[in-house]
């Protein structure tokens, strides 16, 4: 999905069966704007010296 408007979005969730309220469809399109957004700023950096972080969780 490369369109990034509302209807090609809401096309995707009922392909998947997924019914939201308006509420939380306008909150989960915000959420996938943000998320292209970064991927694509994500896409475009130098990755060569790429150091994951690791997680602890307790102890």
């Amino acid at each position: 999905m490369l369109d990034n408007s509302k209807e090609a979005f809401l096309s995707q969730l009922k392909l998947k069966n997924i019914n939201l309220s308006n509420e939380d469809f306008n909150q989960s399109y915000k959420t996938y704007l943000n998320f292209r957004k970064i991927y694509a700023s994500m896409k475009n950096q130098d990755i060569d010296n790429f150091e994951p972080r690791q997680r602890y969780f307790g102890e």
